[in-house]
């Protein structure tokens, strides 16, 4: 990169349009960077594609294939090329893989970006584990993974906390007609994925006498366990996730257990939509959300309850709690061309540190 340019990316990742990695490319691109995309997934796969029972045993083993050839196709691309190697939830990618793009061009800047936490085992491959200390700069939205005892006792060089973001064309406030209500809308609605202590207070609440909608997937076995818990069966992602939203009075944002979440995706899309969230509490989420003013939190189950009590008789102040929740995320910039900036912006300087000639 020149003084003037922008930096050219290849891109590793999940390339089907329910993946946030579209999104952070589409950003990408849009700051003015060329970008080149391999996925990691063969076409026509997402989130839905149920793994093969090989593809599960190697999941437990922690040695994942490499359905798409990722690996082949990185080193097939050409390295001289491109300024930064970016790479998104592809634990299958090898530590030869990067050094040989490393020795292709060393002035390449190999960057992470995980949502994930990275302490739990499910979430590494031994091969990733192997090429942790190949990336220059380690990108995590778990603020306890930069902890000297966490990613950089597995070698990582520079770890780096972002917030988690979203991406303002998508998640956007949209109006609703009441077809859309019908279709979408809720009393209350969580959208994610299952995970045992979230469906027990979803119960919870559905045998406290409010009516709950439920989106997103692992959710099949859960359908008749409540009159007043209403599994859909399947995700909502992009505009049907912006009208869930719109549509609903109380938006749930639950945190996952093992992934140890403070903060998720969602505790950003939710409010970027202009939706009314109640959030689970904890320091690092009320410093971005401010209580009572751009989001209401609980602390166990009978809090819980309560508050939807409140909020659900009182749609003039969930409104403006709403509205300002949408205009919080844009002050304090929780979005992934924000984000991308700030990163371009990094790399620069690590460049510079390392005597290579960065922007």
């Amino acid at each position: 990169m020149t003084q003037r340019s922008l930096p050219s990316v290849l891109l590793v990742g999940q390339t089907f349009r329910e993946s946030r990695t579209i999104q952070r490319m589409s950003a990408m691109r849009a700051f003015g960077s060329a970008v080149t995309a391999i996925p990691i997934t063969p076409p026509g796969r997402n989130y839905e594609t149920p793994p093969s029972l090989v593809e599960r045993l190697r999941y437990r083993l922690r040695v994942p294939a490499d359905p798409a050839a990722a690996n082949q196709a990185i080193l097939q691309a050409p390295i001289e090329t491109f300024d930064i190697l970016w790479i998104e939830a592809a634990s299958m990618i090898r530590r030869q893989t990067l050094r040989r793009v490393r020795r292709i061009n060393p002035n390449i800047a190999i960057v992470w970006y995980g949502e994930d936490d990275m302490m739990n085992p499910r979430h590494r491959s031994r091969w990733l584990e192997a090429a942790m200390p190949e990336f220059d700069l380690w990108l995590t939205t778990k603020s306890f993974n930069a902890n000297p005892n966490e990613l950089p006792a597995f070698g990582v060089r520079k770890v780096l906390f972002v917030n988690n973001a979203c991406d303002p064309h998508i998640h956007r406030p949209v109006s609703v007609t009441e077809k859309d209500r019908q279709q979408f809308g809720a009393p209350i609605s969580f959208i994610g994925t299952f995970e045992s202590p979230r469906a027990e207070t979803l119960l919870h609440l559905a045998a406290s006498g409010f009516s709950i909608r439920v989106w997103g997937n692992g959710w099949r076995d859960w359908i008749g366990r409540h009159p007043n818990l209403h599994i859909e069966d399947r995700p909502a992602y992009n505009d049907e996730f912006a009208k869930v939203v719109a549509a609903s009075a109380i938006n749930l944002c639950f945190l996952r257990k093992a992934n140890r979440d403070l903060q998720t995706c969602r505790s950003i899309e939710i409010p970027a939509c202009g939706g009314f969230m109640v959030h689970e509490s904890n320091d690092e989420i009320k410093g971005l959300f401010r209580d009572g003013v751009e989001a209401v939190y609980w602390e166990n189950e009978d809090m819980l309850v309560d508050l939807c009590n409140k909020w659900l008789s009182n749609d003039g102040d969930r409104s403006i709690v709403a509205k300002t929740a949408r205009e919080r995320v844009l002050e304090l910039g929780l979005t992934h061309a924000s984000l991308i900036s700030d990163v371009f912006r990094l790399i620069g300087r690590i460049g510079e540190e390392k005597g290579l000639s960065c922007a």
